[in-house]
């Protein structure tokens, strides 16, 4: 396989494409060994990638083995494949495409990506990657602390969440630039947090476990539990459910299902 094309676990995502996508494009190619458009499409990308000796990079995930990755990325058809840099996707398609067709997709983000210049940022990322590979998470943290870039401070609000300390996830948050603040990540991370601490205000665990389901398993799956709470509530657990459920449909990237979802939202409360 081409030094530009690797396989890539969830363990290995942050390293080898979102911090990778800063210095280099990197293509998204989410697969399966069972699906025949996948094993269509996937020489034709790997003759892309090598035929640009380095100017974008592949990533294959198989999703039989990454289920919660390819769910985290909104992936529900195969092939689906993303396009990220500077940590953001910024192109997608599904499907199987001529390679004429990939490369006009691909060609305008191709242009030098300047690297930092702050070395002792980017040596605390990797020392912070580093640790996280070896499951040594706590330890990360000081070096995600002392790095100053986007994606640092994006992986440290995710260990804070993990965690259950969302006051000083939402404090890393609030150390974002203005324009960071409305990146796509960063706005998601934000209602996730909101999310959290709503749900810690109450001892309600039927709203416990409909939270979780939504942060950690399926937004969609977890705002179908907290219509389910809300059908037989009343008064303020009803008012919670309902500030849950608005935070929650931000977290589902699916505008058609969202609308349909607070069309029965708004059944159940007038």
């Amino acid at each position: 396989m081409s030094e530009f094309i690797k396989a890539v676990s969830a363990a290995e995502f942050e390293e080898d494409v979102v911090f990778k996508s800063q210095t280099v494009p990197v293509l998204i190619d989410f697969w399966a060994d069972w699906c025949a458009p996948c094993k269509q499409l996937m020489p034709v990308l790997h003759q892309l990638v090598d035929s640009l000796e380095g100017a974008v990079h592949l990533a294959t995930i198989d999703t039989d083995a990454e289920q919660e990755l390819a769910m985290s990325y909104g992936v529900r058809s195969l092939p689906t494949v993303l396009l990220m840099k500077n940590g953001e996707i910024v192109e997608q398609f599904m499907g199987v495409q001529p390679e004429s067709e990939v490369r006009k997709l691909i060609e305008p983000h191709l242009k030098p990506v300047q690297k930092s210049t702050e070395k002792k940022a980017s040596d605390d990322m990797y020392k912070a990657l580093e640790l996280i590979q070896q499951d040594q998470v706590s330890e990360a943290i000081p070096y995600l602390q002392a790095d100053t870039s986007f994606e640092g401070k994006l992986l440290l609000m995710k260990i804070y969440s993990q965690k259950g300390d969302i006051d000083k996830a939402i404090e890393t948050f609030e150390m974002l630039s203005d324009e960071h603040k409305e990146k796509p990540q960063a706005i998601i991370i934000k209602f996730t947090l909101d999310l959290i601490r709503l749900g810690k205000k109450s001892d309600d665990s039927e709203l416990h476990s409909a939270i979780e389901t939504a942060v950690s398993v399926d937004p969609v799956q977890g705002a179908e539990q907290l219509l389910s709470l809300l059908s037989r509530s009343n008064g303020d657990r009803k008012d919670q459910i309902k500030q849950c459920l608005i935070l929650a449909f931000n977290l589902i990237d699916d505008v058609k299902l969202v609308s349909q979802l607070r069309r029965k939202m708004a059944s159940l409360i007038f």
